[in-house]
């Protein structure tokens, strides 16, 4: 048994009488999900488990600049009473975006890639997180570690708290709310936007740059999340990446000067087998093959990094 459309037209017009500016997007959608009109897509037919929703939700998918087929609703039909699904479908997936215009928010749609196909849920269907029940993003002995596709929640200057995704390694406002935040412009998501930033590029163990990041916004950052100046590691499921903060603010990037004296011989530029480098309170000498050999998983008791003399000869 199906729910027919007509059913859904009828409801949909004596809710919406007398609103001029949403019939008039309402016209679209319907044309659309009875199939009638030039653009018109696949028609929409819906089982007794869908049928569960408003028909007035129903009608209201499309604002007046888009066209939807019932392949595209099919996860929003088979989730729509999981808001975890629909959630995590939009802010860990791929090629998210969302049709908004503020005049028309209740219409618009919000698109996704899921399973190799292009899905939409209705901004009026996504879910709204409660950031108050979520816990913070904060570092345990300088070492934050984030479960990957996880939420957490982020307390703005204004003492406001708001949600958080962890997405492999990116870290920041979670797309399902960002991308229907009428406030872009507010002092609070700027703030967010840039700590998502120097949070994620520490996640993903790329360096931070001067003139991207003023070293006061850094520390200022890693203080927030409980970094302090010394070593500290960051997982967010982009790998373990480890760095030095400075008092200044400066941030060492430790996985790659590791990476690098590792890689370099030593004696093609004048050192010496058995010339010893103090490396982080740690002593590594160079071997035959002209390379020392340090680990990210040592312990380091120093950040200082002292090398030997060169050879005279």
């Amino acid at each position: 048994m199906s729910v027919g459309i007509s059913d859904r037209i009828s409801a949909y017009q004596t809710t919406f009488s007398g609103r001029d500016r949403k019939t008039l997007a309402a016209q679209g959608a319907l044309r659309i999900l009875s199939g009638t009109g030039s653009n018109s897509r696949d028609s929409l037919s819906l089982s007794d488990s869908a049928g569960s929703f408003s028909k007035k939700s129903i009608a209201a998918l499309i604002d007046k600049s888009a066209n939807v087929s019932a392949s595209e609703l099919s996860f929003y039909f088979a989730n729509y009473n999981n808001p975890s699904a629909i959630l995590d479908a939009i802010n860990f997936g791929e090629n998210v975006s969302c049709g908004y215009n503020p005049d028309f928010k209740d219409y618009g749609v919000m698109y996704f890639d899921y399973n190799g196909s292009r899905q939409v849920v209705p901004n009026y269907a996504v879910p709204k997180i409660n950031a108050n029940s979520m816990s913070g993003i904060h570092a345990v002995n300088n070492s934050l570690v984030l479960k990957n596709k996880s939420y957490y929640a982020w307390t703005a200057l204004n003492g406001s708290r708001y949600a958080w995704a962890v997405n492999n390694g990116i870290i920041g406002y979670v797309q399902s709310e960002s991308l229907l935040a009428e406030n872009r412009g507010t002092n609070y998501r700027m703030e967010m936007g840039k700590a998502g930033d120097i949070l994620s590029t520490l996640a993903q163990g790329r360096s931070l740059w001067g003139e991207l990041y003023s070293r006061k916004e850094v520390l200022s950052t890693c203080e927030k999340v409980g970094i302090t100046p010394g070593f500290f590691s960051i997982d967010a499921g982009a790998g373990k990446h480890t760095y030095i903060l400075q008092e200044s603010g400066n941030v060492i990037n430790v996985d790659k000067n590791i990476a690098r004296w590792n890689n370099m011989n030593w004696i093609e530029i004048g050192y010496k087998e058995g010339d010893t480098f103090s490396i982080y309170g740690n002593e590594y000498a160079i071997d035959s093959s002209g390379h020392i050999h340090v680990s990210v998983d040592d312990t380091f008791t120093s950040t200082d990094v002292i090398f030997p003399k060169r050879s005279t000869q």
